[in-house]
């Protein structure tokens, strides 16, 4: 068995993330039947929403005491910008979570990537927290047969396989994996729902 890594295309993610925008704001269900959706990200999304939220106000008294108002119209237009990424990100990470059924897990780091692993394939379930550059599911450095499976930076959760397997990662490489670090919103709750799964299966 070999696990593959999917990327979205750039034309692609645009779109996504306008969807995934409509359906947030909407509230549509994330997790279709039979789906449990175990979600991460939290934290990033509300250090973006600080960042932006304290740039829009000096932004905003930037326009009303400095700037001529020949240029108000176009600062405008960036402050608008800068509000629309912050939505699509938190859009896209929101909607995009880990899916569990029962008999599959689906890892997912927003956008960028995502896996399937079978259920039958995992031994385990531990909490471990690590952090290491880059987004995306990419190669664990340090770590043997590991994989990180995040939006950025760190990870509370190892999945770990019964036994390596290859893996073709998004840019066509290939690599043995055992262990999944992925970032989750609440740990606890995470790993309790993981390991019930994975007795079940």
């Amino acid at each position: 068995m070999q696990i593959v890594v999917h990327r979205a295309r750039w034309q692609q993610l645009a779109a996504r993330g306008w969807t995934d925008l409509s359906a947030w704001l909407t509230r549509r269900p994330v997790a279709g039947p039979g789906q449990t959706a175990i979600g991460h990200s939290a934290e990033l999304r509300m250090i973006v929403f600080l960042l932006v939220g304290s740039e829009v106000l000096v932004e905003g008294l930037l326009d009303v005491s400095v700037l001529p108002p020949a240029w108000r119209p176009f600062h405008l237009l960036w402050i608008a910008l800068m509000i629309d990424a912050s939505l699509l990100f938190a859009a896209s990470t929101r909607r995009n979570p880990h899916l569990l059924t029962a008999d599959t897990l689906r890892l997912s780091a927003g956008l960028f990537d995502q896996l399937t692993i079978p259920l039958r394939d995992v031994a385990g379930v531990r909490r471990e927290r690590v952090t290491a550059k880059g987004r995306g599911i990419r190669v664990l450095p340090g770590h043997e047969q590991s994989l990180l499976c995040t939006v950025a930076g760190t990870a509370e959760l190892v999945v770990e396989l019964r036994a390596a397997v290859p893996l073709r990662l998004a840019d066509g490489s290939v690599t043995e994996v055992r262990r999944f670090h992925l970032a989750v919103d609440d740990p606890v709750a995470a790993h309790r729902e993981l390991l019930r799964a994975v007795a079940s299966g």
